[in-house]
């Protein structure tokens, strides 16, 4: 993956990293600081282009997913597995309720509670459209925040 994105300029190398799903900001954070980008520009790269995905998804995250179970029995299977792992993980969510929920599901950086991740929850909970992505979008802030600031002081020790 790394050869394709090299053909990008660095600033759009991060902009897709964050918004592909597994990699998210948590990913694209410390590759744009090993590559030499400066910490704000980095932050707001990372936190955009997670946040571009997430729009679509959380809008059309359930018709899409009616189609993909018709489409295809390994798509159903594959969407059912994150789901699930969306509703486990979403305890903060049946805790706090929504708004706090879906923020503290994004904001606290563990495997597999990222934006993507949030999204599934959101539709599987019936979450609004505006809480969910105002929540996510919050979450997105500050877990990227938490991210920079970890990542920037680490990447003087690799130079």
């Amino acid at each position: 993956m790394m050869d394709w994105l090299s053909w990008f300029p660095k600033e759009l190398q991060v902009l897709i990293m964050a918004g592909l799903p597994f990699v998210e900001l948590r990913g694209a954070i410390p590759f744009a600081t090993l590559i030499g980008l400066p910490a704000r520009e980095t932050l707001i790269l990372a936190i955009v282009g997670n946040l571009i995905p997430i729009l679509p998804l959380i809008y059309f995250f359930q018709p899409l997913t009616e189609r993909l179970y018709a489409w295809s029995p390994r798509a159903r299977r594959f969407c059912e597995r994150v789901q699930q792992k969306a509703v486990e993980k979403g305890d903060s969510i049946r805790k706090y309720g929504a708004p706090v929920g879906l923020f503290l599901f994004v904001a606290i950086p563990f495997p597999g509670t990222g934006a993507y991740t949030a999204c599934f929850a959101a539709a599987f909970f019936q979450v609004p459209f505006g809480i969910s992505f105002g929540a996510i979008a919050a979450g997105t802030i500050c877990s990227g925040l938490l991210f920079a600031a970890l990542s920037h002081p680490l990447a003087y020790l690799f130079h």
